[in-house]
């Protein structure tokens, strides 16, 4: 099991944009996944391998929005994939996602637990 607190995340309905080239990442993303990252690589988290469950807990009341919890977990499922927390985020991998609203928390705080064989 491993657990790590990230900045509050960025909803998938603002994370790409519509240009004259396709679909890109937005900037307030890419700005995201910087701070993210680097959060990241300073906790130094451990590495979990084959399936998992992802509890997490977000911060309550950040800025009094409405917000749908669910569109919230994307951009922090990519990172753990992109920086090699976790193998995918397919259903191979990701077996089970628990996520909670939270006022003890800053951001986003994410627990990886193996599923056992």
């Amino acid at each position: 099991m491993t657990t790590v607190t990230l900045p509050f995340p960025i909803s998938v309905n603002a994370m790409f944009s519509n240009g004259r080239t396709g679909r890109h990442k937005s900037q307030r993303y890419a700005d995201w996944l910087n701070e993210a990252g680097y959060s990241l690589m300073v906790q130094r988290p451990k590495i979990v391998k084959g399936p998992v469950v992802i509890s997490c807990l977000v911060q309550d009341g950040r800025d009094g929005r409405k917000r749908d919890i669910t569109n919230l977990i994307k951009g922090p499922e990519d990172l753990l994939v992109s920086h090699g927390i976790i193998e995918a985020d397919d259903s191979s991998i990701v077996r089970e996602v628990k996520m909670k609203w939270s006022k003890d928390v800053q951001g986003i705080q994410i627990t990886i637990t193996p599923v056992e064989a």
